[in-house]
Formats: C-alpha cells, structure tokens, sequence
C-alpha cells in the first residue's frame, strides 16, 4: 500500500479528516491537491506589494476559537499553532437604503439590538432566536448519522424530528411567519450569501446554523487562512504522510467492490484500503466513480441544483482603510429590502449593475499583514460565463478581460457609495470569476458550497461519510454542513466513520495534549 488512507482535496474537510487520523490513530495519510497550493478553500495568495488574500475564509465563529469539540478539531487539525484574532464590535454592518443594522457580538446583544430597533416585534424576536437554536442543533443528528451505531442514530433522528420540520422550511417561510416588519426580515436575510441561497430558496437549517455560528462573535486566524494548511501538513507529516500538490485525482479505484485506491491524472496509480473524497458529491460520485458502480443516488445528484457561484475582486490599497472608518468589520451592502432580489437579479452583474455586495477587510483583522488589502464579493450567475468554457486560465481573450474591467468597476461604484474615498485607495485589483473557482477546486460551475441545501436536500443520502462502495468516505460541505467550521466538523464525522464513535473522545483527549490556541483582542 502507498498509504493507509488517500484524500482527494485538500479543503477544510479532507485536511481535518486527514489530520485526525493521523494525529489520534498514527495512519499513513496521503492528501492529493490538484491545485498548486494546499487549502481549497482555506488557502491564500500573495501579490508583488505585499498584498495577500484569503479565496474563502473571510471570518468565523467564535466555537472555533472558544473551548469547545469545534475549537478541539482545529486545534488538532493544525497542532495547536493557529491563532486566533477577535474581529471588533460591531463585526458587521448590515446596509440598506436609509438605515443601517451593526451586528454586536453576543446573542443578548444582538436581541436588545433588535428589539431596540424593532420594539413592536420584541416577541416575535425572541421566538425567532429559539427557532435559530432549535433548527442548528440539527447539526448533531447530522454528525451522528453513519458515525454512530444504528440504534443511537435512529433514537436521535426521533428526537429531533420536530426540529427537522423546522429545519426543513425555507428561511422566507419562516421570517414572513414571524414578522410583519419588512426592514426587519431584511436585517435578518442579509447574510445569505455566508450560505448560498436566498430566503425563498434555502433551507431554514443552514440560516440557522450561521447564525447562531456568530452568536458570540467572530474570529480571524493570524496570518490568513494558510496557516491552517501549514499546521495540517505538519501534522499529517509528522505521521509519515504527507500533501501532495499538483497532483489531480483521475478515478477512484475500486477493486473487488470496494475502494482500492486513485488513479492520477497522470496515469499513475496510488493504492490504500481507505479513500476520502473532498472533491464534492458531484465529482465523486458522477466523476471519479467509474460508471459502473452502483450508486442508488446518482440520479438524485445530476438532478439537484446548482449552488451559488460568485466573482471576487481582491484589492492592493495604498493605505489604510481606517482613514475611512473602517475598523475591520464586514460591510453587507444591499439596495433593497428584499433579499430574494439580489438572486433573481445576478445575471445582471455582467452588466455592471450589482445588487448586493459583501465587503472584507483582511489587513485589517490580521495584525500580520503587512500591506493593507480589501475583497468585494457579489453572487453571478454561472450560465453567463459559460462562452468562456474550456479556455485556460489568465488566457481567456480581450472579450472576458473587459467583461471582468466592466464587473469590477461596478463593484468599486457599491463600495464607494457607502465609503467615499475608497477608490482613491485602489493601488491594485484582480477580480476572480466562476471560471476560476471551477480551474481550481474542479467544481461544476464554479459553486462555492457545494449541493445547495435547499429543504428537500436536507435528508439527501450522500449527506454522510460512509458511501454505497465500502472503503470509499465522503467529506466536506456535502456530507454534513457547509463553511469552514462545518468542514472541519465533516472532517472530524468522516475519522470517527472510520475509526468508530470513540473518536469524538480521543480528539479531545489529543487537544488537551496541544497548547491552547491563543485568542487575541482586534489590532
């Protein structure tokens, strides 16, 4: 064997899964990345000037930085090396048409904040909080489910039906049943695009689970989100694996009905009894499969939707954006009430006009930087840039080069309503499209969250780590909860698929081994 387990992709789900298994069971881990840098989604990039991005992780939740199963997984994952950096209060600002909304960190604060700003809904908010709490415990049934024995999985499945009804509504469903107040169903459905479809369309469960994600607040990693495949590779390395980049996964070998290993696209061929996918539900089972393994749910997968696709334009500034005012929060900034509109409109974006845009500082919240740096996000749609398909990266001709100018400065005219004079600070710009989301992480369409959840796919059954082909482990957004945090928990749910339940236990045992991971007030 070439290892005791292969990953193919080295995102937050394959690097936790990874780690863990070599940190607490001493496995021989391969990861294989087809990009040139390890991370997916975690990964950053760097500019002449000193100017660095993250491509994914813009901030996250204080269970990943405050004791807790989360924070013990990353502190696994990266060996207890990471650092984590409070983002200032407020965190986020919330823009709309003549009024403004500032997220405050702690759920009393963010209630007396709504209620102050809502009084007549003052019951209903507090209504709307424990329905939140409700639909995101809904992540344990996940986690559980095909980690645990039959029976227990099962009893939590009966225990949480109910919750799983609420889970299941759409979040529109679920605001408009609440509140009479449009304004306020506005604050409340702004942060869609931290998971990918709008109120009318998503699940209630994924709104639900970002949002008490940041009920205390959120956290940035110091020195960017590459830290986190730093400390992975150590680990996984320190075990006798290691990452490989560079290195695209052809197929998965199946042999005697079970997984034996990858072929490389290469030709190459890399053998181990274990195979974890983070490629996504698509490329695994549509792509990496061969045809003939039965799969009951191909058919489900090539009829399900496609997830959110979006443009980044990553910006150099000459200097700092404090002089603006900024302190380091996020801006959402939308120009209407309704956050249904931004979806139904995002074809528009081609053509300069932009709807709903998201607003990161990254030097800001990373006392390491050391040239100050900002990223605009809207959501597009993919279809538009389908004309381009097929062609190579950074060679696409004059026509996408100007269609990206065109985008980017209706980005900057957003930016700049709510912050005159940030254009003025624009030393450099790059504006990344869906076509190089899918050059790199080999997504269809270039979706960022992989199979959106919308309500029926809440119980979709490659929603696990275990898979039809006994061998083969699904890890990622796909197999339990999307973004950065749920990707490290998929990566802790698809170990203990393969170790047993004990493993939950034996990763908390190996945090309390690491040096707690510091957490430090905003610079």
């Amino acid at each position: 064997m070439d290892a005791d387990v292969i990953v193919i992709g080295s995102g937050m789900g394959g690097l936790a899964a990874g780690a863990i298994l070599a940190r607490v069971a001493g496995k021989r881990v391969l990861v294989l990345e087809r990009h040139w840098r390890a991370g997916g989604f975690t990964h950053d990039f760097a500019r002449p000037g000193g100017w660095r991005w993250d491509v994914g992780l813009h901030y996250i939740g204080a269970e990943a930085a405050r004791p807790g199963l989360a924070a013990d997984v990353f502190r696994v994952t990266t060996g207890g090396t990471l650092e984590w950096i409070r983002m200032p209060d407020p965190f986020e600002r919330l823009v709309f048409p003549g009024f403004e909304f500032a997220v405050q960190p702690t759920e009393d604060r963010f209630a007396e904040d709504l209620c102050a700003e809502f009084p007549a809904e003052r019951n209903a908010i507090r209504a709307y909080l424990r329905d939140v709490k409700r639909a995101a415990s809904l992540s344990l049934a996940l986690a559980l489910r095909g980690t645990t024995p039959a029976p227990i999985a099962a009893a939590v499945r009966l225990l949480y039906a109910r919750r799983a009804r609420l889970g299941r509504r759409t979040t529109r469903e679920v605001l408009e049943a609440r509140f009479r107040d449009e304004r306020l169903r506005a604050v409340l459905g702004a942060r869609w695009l931290d998971h990918g479809l709008p109120p009318s369309l998503g699940a209630f469960f994924t709104h639900a689970v970002i949002t008490a994600h940041y009920f205390n607040g959120a956290y940035y990693p110091a020195g960017g989100a590459g830290e986190i495949a730093k400390g992975a590779k150590r680990v996984i390395a320190a075990a006798g694996g290691a990452v490989r980049v560079r290195t695209p996964v052809e197929q998965v070998l199946v042999r005697g009905g079970r997984a034996a290993g990858v072929r490389l696209a290469d030709g190459e061929e890399l053998s181990a009894p274990v195979v974890i996918s983070d490629a996504g539900a698509r490329a695994t089972f549509l792509r990496l499969l061969p045809p003939d393994v039965p799969i009951p749910f191909r058919g489900a997968i090539e009829r399900a939707g496609r997830g959110m696709a979006h443009v980044s334009l990553y910006l150099g500034l000459s200097g700092s954006p404090a002089s603006l005012g900024v302190r380091g929060e996020n801006f959402w900034i939308h120009d209407e009430l309704d956050q249904d509109a931004p979806w139904r409109r995002r074809g528009e974006v081609v053509q300069g006009r932009i709807s709903c845009v998201y607003l990161s500082f990254p030097s800001l919240k990373d006392p390491r930087a050391k040239a100050h740096t900002a990223e605009v996000l809207a959501a597009v749609d993919a279809a538009d840039f389908a004309r381009w398909a097929g062609t190579a990266w950074k060679k696409r001709g004059a026509d996408y080069e100007a269609l990206k100018e065109r985008i980017s400065d209706a980005l900057l005219d957003v930016v700049e309503q709510r912050l005159p004079g940030f254009r003025a600070l624009v030393a450099y710009r790059e504006l990344s499209t869906p076509l190089s989301t899918e050059h790199f992480t080999g997504h269809p369409g270039g979706e960022i969250y992989g199979i959106p959840f919308t309500p029926d796919q809440l119980d979709a059954p490659f929603r696990r780590p275990r898979t039809p082909v006994p061998g083969l482990f699904l890890t990622g957004a796909d197999s339990q909860v999307l973004g950065i945090t749920g990707g490290a928990m998929a990566g802790l749910t698809t170990a203990a698929a393969i170790l047993g339940p004990s493993t939950f236990g034996r990763v908390r045992a190996a945090a309390r081994t690491l040096p707690s991971e510091p957490v430090a007030a905003p610079g």
